[in-house]
């Protein structure tokens, strides 16, 4: 097992830090601070309906890393941490949040009951390259009036790749702060390591650092991230191994058949010979959806739930 330290924004540090019961005083000082809540609009207490389950990260290494709670006015709320942002960030999202606030129809079939659910995305990567805002806001409102439709979904997007420390003022805020705590903490790998004035007297940061340097010093948090980076660094070299065996494939039908129609006809149905069998790997060893897998192999979803139906 090797010595590096992990962040808090690697997903399973971030879920094993924030998801664990003990840690909701925490947890709701960083919802409060992300979503720039004040007064009576602040989050008083919070559940989390998935707490941390180590049973679960051994068995499906490619399960979504993500913190789905509930505060005390029955809001949900799914926060997920991103080091890398795959293309059609925004979509999946949309997906997971409308899937947390339709699964309130589990419990009840009356509609005016349902919540409003909150997406919270941190990534460290860029994904509205448009702009240089930190914290992107989405919700459904009147296109003329800009009037809001309430309680339904509201997506946030916060950038860490965006924010700097450096700048002036950078730190004035909780959000900043807590910004700060999120991609700095490698900073503060020990408790002898000063913490910046401004972060002194903020709420739930000092206990932040304490969360993720226990969560670093346990073997077994330490083991599921090892495993989850190398099962995914495996998948990763399945699909180009499986793109470069199709590449081949397509060059030798094409030369065999002496057209370039015939290459491409080869390279096509090579690369998508190869989709299906990284797709039924997946299915069969993986809890994935079809939407998520049909976002790594480009098959489309009737394919997928083709081959799921076999």
């Amino acid at each position: 097992m090797n010595n590096t330290f992990y962040n808090l924004t690697n997903d399973v540090l971030f879920k094993a830090t924030f998801s664990n019961p003990k840690n909701n005083k925490i947890l709701i000082c960083l919802i409060n601070a992300l979503l720039k809540l004040e007064d009576d609009k602040k989050v008083i207490e919070v559940e989390v309906i998935n707490p941390f389950n180590d049973k679960k990260f051994l068995d499906d290494k490619l399960s979504i890393v993500d913190i789905k709670a509930k505060d005390g006015r029955g809001i949900l709320y799914n926060i997920e941490m991103q080091i890398q942002v795959p293309k059609n960030w925004e979509k999946r999202a949309l997906y997971y949040a409308s899937e947390l606030y339709t699964s309130q129809l589990k419990e009840s079939s009356s509609y005016n009951k349902l919540k409003k659910t909150i997406s919270i995305s941190i990534l460290s990567e860029t994904c509205f390259k448009d702009n240089k805002d930190v914290h992107n806001i989405y919700t459904f409102h009147n296109t003329k009036s800009l009037k809001p439709l309430d309680n339904l979904i509201e997506l946030h997007f916060i950038e860490l790749s965006k924010f700097d420390k450096d700048k002036k003022r950078a730190l004035s805020s909780p959000f900043e702060k807590w910004l700060y705590a999120l991609k700095h903490g490698d900073n503060h790998q020990k408790e002898s390591d000063m913490l910046p004035q401004e972060l002194m007297t903020e709420k739930g940061i000092n206990e932040a650092f304490c969360a993720m340097r226990y969560a670093n010093a346990d073997q077994q948090t330490r083991y599921l991230i090892e495993a989850r980076q190398k099962f995914i660094r495996d998948q990763i070299t399945m699909q180009e191994d499986a793109l470069e065996d199709a590449l081949e494939e397509g060059r030798q039908k094409g030369k065999q058949e002496g057209k370039q129609e015939g290459r491409q006809e080869g390279i096509k149905k090579g690369e998508k010979q190869k989709a299906k069998k990284i797709a039924t790997q997946l299915i069969f060893n993986s809890k994935m959806t079809d939407l998520e897998i049909s976002q790594m192999t480009s098959l489309d979803i009737k394919t997928i739930q083709k081959i799921r139906q076999s």
